[in-house]
């Protein structure tokens, strides 16, 4: 009975370090007041990287509230590289399919949608600082639930 009690700590313990080994940064910030994005609001993300030897995927994750009302978002993702260059990448991040259907994964009235903002990049060793902010026509996004960067080892 001691032998079984041991043994499934053990066991969650590897499954979450295993699910995990891939993941070299994880960030979702979600404390919009009234659901709303100010685009004043712009999302900071620091990370480092140990290991260039690698590629890596950059990943962009956005919170909604689900039937959203609008099919694109404008996003922009500044991306500073250890030397200090700066790249700006501007997204349209679809909600919506053509047919208006929803793109992200759905949890009752919660969406969230990923979107590879680079792909199994080389990345350089050292510290990045990726900025996220909106570029909706007006003085904020609505029914934002949370924003968020992944950066993991591609497979």
């Amino acid at each position: 009975m001691k032998t079984k009690t041991y043994f499934l700590p053990a066991f969650i313990a590897f499954l979450l370090i295993s699910c995990q080994q891939g993941n070299v940064y994880s960030k979702f910030d979600n404390g919009f007041s009234n659901n709303r994005w100010e685009k004043t609001n712009t999302k900071t993300y620091d990370f480092s990287i140990e290991d260039e030897t690698k590629q890596y995927n950059i990943v962009l994750r956005f919170g909604h509230v689900y039937d959203y009302q609008f099919a694109t978002v404008p996003i922009v993702i500044m991306i500073t590289d250890p030397s200090g260059k700066e790249e700006k990448i501007a997204v349209p991040l679809k909600i919506k399919d053509d047919s208006g259907k929803q793109l992200g994964e759905c949890a009752g009235d919660i969406c969230d949608v990923s979107f590879t903002v680079k792909n199994k990049v080389n990345l350089a060793k050292g510290n990045y600082k990726v900025t996220i902010s909106n570029s909706f026509n007006g003085p904020y996004l609505p029914n934002v639930l949370g924003i968020g960067l992944d950066v993991e080892i591609a497979e």
